[in-house]
């Protein structure tokens, strides 16, 4: 039970740590384009995330934010089908 309490509380605390530098990133930060702020992002919730970038686009209103564009909260990006394979065996060059 002992080890249950200290990996909730280790959890706990680092939930609290992400979220914080997250909300610094968004409220205060000077890169609109921050690594670790680019890569927390898409594991931020909804109303959060919707309320961070709209920080970031009304502080940056030039240099929009690569993790706030609207593909970046996609789980899987855009694709085009392949072209169909032709009876003979010939392709496009």
């Amino acid at each position: 039970m002992r080890t249950i309490s200290g990996f909730l509380q280790l959890l706990g605390l680092l939930v609290i740590l992400v979220a914080g530098y997250w909300t610094w990133y968004a409220t205060w930060g000077s890169n609109p384009n921050d690594k670790v702020g680019v890569a927390l992002t898409p594991w931020i919730p909804g109303p959060m995330r919707d309320w961070g970038c709209g920080k970031l686009n009304q502080r940056f209103p030039q240099a929009a934010p690569t993790a706030c564009s609207p593909v970046a909260g996609s789980v899987t990006p855009p694709t085009t089908a392949p072209e169909p394979a032709r009876p003979d065996g010939g392709g496009s060059l």
